[in-house]
């Protein structure tokens, strides 16, 4: 019984993370992809050209380590979606393929923070306390909500 309670809330976050990225990568026709945080990085720091460089190599890097890391979880979660329709499932493998997505995911959020932390080794001081400032308005950004629309009755 515990573990299908476990296995029901794995499946739970792995689908709302899929909701978020759906929502970030498909729902904003504005939005230009990952390259754009790039720029926006580079322009709101007012990085010279030794900066830009070095940044641009640790970009390249870490969206290699971030498509890799995407396209193995891509396998694993169409492996896991591939058993619901199964005519008999495994409940083991079913548990280990999503403590696989689990570390995959985990993955990408340790490369995130290696990102963002070489941006920050990057920075002289005057652009640290830019750095911060980005930070902060980044994190109150994650916490609103988009703005529903009424239902006319």
């Amino acid at each position: 019984m515990k573990k299908n309670n476990i296995l029901y809330l794995l499946l739970f976050v792995l689908i709302i993370m899929n909701a978020f990225f759906l929502f970030n990568y498909l729902g904003r026709p504005d939005h230009k992809g990952p390259k754009e945080s790039g720029i926006f990085i580079v322009t709101e720091l007012k990085f010279n050209e030794a900066q830009v460089q070095e940044f641009n190599t640790t970009e390249d890097q870490h969206h290699n380590r971030m498509r890799d890391i995407g396209y193995s979880t891509k396998l694993l979660k169409d492996e896991l979606f591939h058993k619901i329709t199964a005519s008999a499932v495994n409940e083991s493998s079913v548990d280990s393929l999503i403590i696989l997505i689990s570390y995959k995911e985990k993955l990408k959020e340790k490369e995130m923070f290696s990102r963002l932390r070489s941006v920050y080794k990057l920075c002289n001081d005057e652009q640290k306390e830019r750095f911060n400032e980005i930070l902060k308005r980044a994190r109150k950004f994650d916490n609103k909500r988009p703005k529903r629309k009424k239902k006319s009755e």
